[in-house]
């Protein structure tokens, strides 16, 4: 032992000559490294080496990971080599730099829906990324660029019902319910585009959508229409409502300001049905939402930016806000746009209420009724603004993580 750690201080000496002189040689760069201590040497006394070494040449030790033997090193750049043939050093390796993933943008981290993925996914695979065999979210807009790389997989059913029903079709030819607006692709993307490495993260990156196009090229489109897809949704390709394959959610980014009894029918059709509803609470700075999201069966959102501010446009007195402002998403034909609106707030909401039910089920507990999804997302929302419920925040800013937990523990 005593051999070992004299041959340790000669070739520490040597080292720190070596360094010594090189730095005295010309101006030196400096690096952040990490030194991994073998776990047959005793770390002390190695990290007590490495120390004396790098103090000779303005190097120091910055921090230590104890637990996993971690030494972080600030150290000249030619340093690298020769720390690494220090007796009781495993490896020395660069701290390599580190930064938010690029498609997971600002907004999915604003509602925290990263953590949901990172909690869950070990014990519910895939149902923490919104995937179940039987959940579906229903995107009741212009249509989905279903071959957009982003949302490849995504789209699994689709209906148009369009011209006050006079244009209709539902089934598996998704050419059908191609966007050829781009606010239908975007909604999607905000809900499930791929987490694969490219492009951008969805909230709820592995969902299964159903494309409802009520709304034509120019975004424009009849209650009669909208009423129509709410009810399609909420019946799924079998055509029988109850069934495994209804829609789940139905994340309405539209709205008018004008009640209609026809759509108010078609809310609770899928109400009765158990059907998660979540609308926009619209664009006019008015001092009410916008309808369908007015409706006491829907959750109605408004929209705030990266810094938390209610922009001017977000009509008051939603139910809670999402990422609204400055929303960059998927777009036709393979491209990515941003985007501003309630519109881009609602499928943030939406997603949380798929990553609720899938984990409910993939847990083995039956999934929510529409009531007591609204209460997990309502009660675990970060509150902003004046205290409690206000006009600006409504209950405040939703929270994937805080609202899972809430759904899987405590309801």
């Amino acid at each position: 032992m005593r051999k070992a750690l004299l041959l340790g201080l000669v070739v520490a000496l040597i080292l720190v000559s070596y360094l010594a002189l090189e730095s005295s040689a010309a101006p030196v760069s400096y690096e952040r490294l990490v030194v991994r201590v073998s776990p047959l040497s005793d770390y002390s006394s190695v990290k007590s080496q490495v120390s004396s070494a790098l103090a000779k040449v303005g190097g120091r030790v910055v921090s230590e990971i104890p637990e996993i033997r971690a030494l972080v090193v600030l150290a000249p750049s030619t340093a690298q080599s020769q720390l690494s043939r220090l007796p009781g050093v495993l490896k020395v390796e660069a701290d390599a730099p580190a930064k938010l993933h690029g498609e997971v943008q600002w907004n999915i981290y604003m509602v925290n829906a990263p953590s949901v993925w990172s909690a869950y996914s070990s014990y519910y695979g895939n149902a923490a990324y919104g995937y179940y065999s039987t959940v579906r979210v229903a995107v009741v807009d212009t249509g989905i660029d279903y071959n957009h790389p982003d949302l490849t997989g995504a789209v699994t059913w689709c209906v148009v019902s369009l011209n006050n029903g006079a244009t209709f079709y539902k089934g598996t030819t998704l050419s059908r319910c191609a966007d050829n607006n781009g606010h239908g692709t975007h909604v999607a993307g905000i809900i499930a585009a791929r987490l694969n490495g490219a492009g951008v993260a969805g909230v709820a990156p592995k969902a299964l959508l159903y494309a409802i196009k009520v709304l034509d090229a120019s975004g424009s489109g009849y209650v009669s229409d909208i009423a129509r897809g709410i009810i399609e949704a909420t019946k799924g390709p079998d055509g029988t409502p109850g069934t495994s394959d209804d829609a789940d959610v139905i994340s309405m980014s539209l709205g008018s300001p004008y009640d209609s009894t026809t759509l108010h029918d078609a809310i609770r059709y899928a109400y009765s049905y158990g059907v998660v509803l979540v609308a926009a609470a619209g664009n006019e700075g008015a001092s009410s939402p916008d309808y369908p999201a007015a409706y006491p069966e829907v959750l109605a959102v408004g929209a705030v930016d990266s810094n938390g501010n209610v922009p001017s446009w977000s009509n008051r007195y939603p139910d809670v806000v999402a990422p609204g402002v400055n929303i960059l998403s998927t777009y036709p034909g393979g491209k990515y746009a941003y985007m501003s609106g309630t519109s881009m707030a609602t499928p943030h909401v939406s997603a949380i209420a798929a990553l609720i039910q899938a984990l409910r089920l993939a847990a083995g507990k039956p999934k929510l009724s529409p009531d007591y999804v609204y209460y997990a997302i309502i009660v675990t929302a970060r509150d902003l603004g004046s205290s409690g419920y206000d006009p600006l925040y409504g209950y405040g800013l939703v929270d994937a993580k805080a609202a899972v937990d809430y759904a899987l523990y405590y309801l």
